[in-house]
Order: C-alpha cells, then structure tokens, then sequence
C-alpha cells in the first residue's frame, strides 16, 4: 500500500509506534519524516482523537522546543510528563527535555517508504535534530531617520 492509499492519521501512529522506548520526536520532526513538513499541527490533531485504549506511544510526541504542549485535559500534561519520565527521560528544570540526548533522528532507510508522501529532505548537519528550527540570518535594516520638527 502506498503512502497517499493511507490515511494521514494511520500514517502519524505508525511513524509514532516506531519511536524507540527513551526517545522523543516533536510534532513538526514526525510531520517531516512523513514527508509533510508543515503539517505538525495535524500530527497533534491525530494523535489527540486516539481512543484510551490505543497501543500508540503518543507520550513520546513533545514540541518543538522540547517541552509538553497537552492544555485540554484534566492531568494530560503531568500524565505525559510520568510517562516520559518511566522512560529515563529527563528533564531540565525548565520543564526541557534536552534534544541532544533524548532526540529521535532516525536514517531515512529506517522509515518504511509506505509511510513517507514524497521525497524527504536530507536532513541539514547543522540544523540539530528534527524538529530543531535553523535560526536565519537578520536581514540588514536600514538606519532609522529622525525627523526634525
């Protein structure tokens, strides 16, 4: 079955199922390795219609700047932080989880290709992990003019 015959959601659990035990991916990161890069807030909106009784690790999803995003639920957010933490994660006490080494960057072969819409980007050396934003350059500005009254 092709990646296009799946649906977006199935797609996100499977990719979700395939995070290993101790590691985290965000949102935007899962969206990338399925080949939809801008598509992070659909990774969020699937893995919250998940039934109670889904076998998807949805507590090792987190956001981009490594912090749990869960506001809807009563706990949802202290739930995730628990189950995380079972997993040897840590994190800082900025309520952070460090990239560097809890990060999942998997090697593209590692992706069943039925999940992948596309071609995914090589990732950049020196963009970080996934998930990780490239700060951009400033662009110059052009000195400020007063204005004599």
């Amino acid at each position: 079955m092709t990646a296009a015959a799946l649906p977006f959601s199935e797609r996100v659990y499977a990719l979700v199922r395939l995070v290993p035990r101790g590691r985290v991916v965000s949102y935007g990161g899962a969206a990338a390795l399925l080949g939809q890069p801008r598509a992070a807030r659909g990774v969020g909106g699937a893995l919250s219609a998940l039934p109670d009784d889904s076998d998807v690790p949805w507590w090792r999803v987190i956001n981009r700047n490594g912090e749990i995003s869960i506001k809807g639920p009563i706990h949802g957010a202290a739930l995730q932080r628990m189950l995380l933490e079972r997993e040897d994660i840590r994190f800082s006490p900025a309520g952070r989880v460090d990239w560097a080494e809890f990060g999942w960057a998997p090697e593209p072969a590692e992706i069943p290709p039925e999940l992948v819409v596309g071609d995914v980007p090589e990732p950049d050396p020196l963009a970080g992990l996934v998930g990780r934003p490239v700060p951009r350059p400033m662009r110059p500005t052009a000195p400020r003019r007063r204005w004599l009254r």
